[in-house]
């Protein structure tokens, strides 16, 4: 009976944080429809691989940070503060998940079932950062200066440093073209993001 609590409370703690990654990446990168590069690429040529948004830097680092300005300034003036972040919040989420299952994995109460799901999904997720650090490693080598990839179940999302130009059709067909060949997703289930 309590090892059945225990398990609840792990899989309820782990759906609430996947609710909230998934929350705050949909409130800090949501974009105006008509904005969106990927539905003006539609409009044009009819096909679309996946949606794109534009992102404002400055904005989500002073929205989805409580930093100092003064302390981020050095970090701001290579436009890699944003990504860090990024990459730190992502980090610091799969480590606390990482964390709950293995301590079911660990634990002496928990059913086999709940050990063997707990394996499953440490496998998975172990996968999901191989993907996105290799995906990140081939968005940087077509010339961007820094991407940053979250890949869930139901999404692919992709935040890509500005180009010169801003983020064009072209773009997200190439970055869509690379997640594909690594992941195997259908492209509806990508969002390509510009960090500004």
């Amino acid at each position: 009976m309590v090892s059945l609590r225990k398990r609840g409370a792990v899989y309820g703690v782990i759906g609430l944080m996947l609710c909230v990654a998934v929350y705050l990446n949909w409130s800090y990168f949501q974009t105006p429809e008509e904005m969106t590069v990927a539905n003006q690429a539609a409009k044009e040529t009819g096909s679309v691989y996946g949606e794109v948004t534009a992102v404002d830097k400055e904005t989500a680092d002073a929205a989805g940070t409580g930093t100092d300005t003064d302390s981020s300034t050095a970090a701001d003036a290579d436009g890699t503060d944003y990504f860090a972040q990024a990459r730190l919040s992502r980090q610091t989420a799969r480590d606390e998940a990482l964390s709950m299952l293995k301590e079911t994995v660990a634990s002496e109460d928990a059913a086999e079932g709940a050990k063997q799901d707990a394996s499953d999904q440490i496998t998975s997720i172990a996968g999901d950062m191989v993907k996105e650090e290799r995906i990140e490693s081939q968005i940087k080598a077509k010339g961007y200066t820094d991407a940053v990839v979250y890949i869930t179940t139901e999404t692919i999302s992709v935040v890509v440093s500005s180009p010169e130009n801003g983020l064009q059709a072209s773009d997200a067909a190439a970055i869509s073209d690379i997640i594909v060949s690594e992941t195997g997703a259908d492209p509806s289930m990508i969002r390509i993001s510009e960090a500004k």
